[in-house]
């Protein structure tokens, strides 16, 4: 669905409907992150718990690096363009440069659907907080489980 949306906003904007072309592009960021939250089995049902998916994943893959960056900048771009659908104050190049952002994401978010989940230790509070947000489940601050957290139970898992 999100490529289908990415391909939607892309008519939308050739027809000059800036209105549905930010809905698609925001409509491709939510369901890419929907898709790697299910496979997860982390909840995905609200625009708080969509940008705890990004913050773990970039976390997970370090938060400095390319991969991560580009998650943020697609989470970001998928926000304000849902703000845009909204109150329609964004500008044509606003949109191009969105289409390539949310592009971009949505492959990072396939290459890491195709992916084990990583090792995580929690290492701050935050970490906790945001892993019971997603799971239900609170870890102890330090503990490491070998599947990331996805389709954590409360029982940590050995690498």
């Amino acid at each position: 669905m999100s490529n289908h949306y990415l391909r939607q906003s892309k008519i939308e904007l050739e027809s000059g409907d800036l209105v549905q072309a930010s809905e698609k592009l925001s409509g491709s960021v939510a369901t890419a992150l929907k898709a790697i939250a299910e496979q997860r089995g982390w909840r995905h049902d609200s625009h708080a718990l969509r940008h705890a998916i990004v913050s773990q994943l970039g976390t997970e893959l370090g938060p400095s690096t390319p991969t991560a960056q580009t998650l943020y900048q697609g989470r970001d771009a998928g926000d304000i363009h849902h703000e845009s659908f909204f109150e329609n104050f964004l500008f044509e190049e606003d949109v191009l440069y969105a289409i390539e952002a949310t592009e971009a994401f949505v492959r990072i978010i396939e290459q890491l659907m195709d992916l084990p989940p990583k090792p995580f230790t929690v290492a701050k509070p935050l970490h906790a907080y945001r892993i019971a947000q997603l799971t239900g489940h609170e870890p102890e601050l330090g503990s490491t489980d070998a599947l990331g957290f996805a389709n954590f139970t409360g029982e940590l898992r050995e690498t």
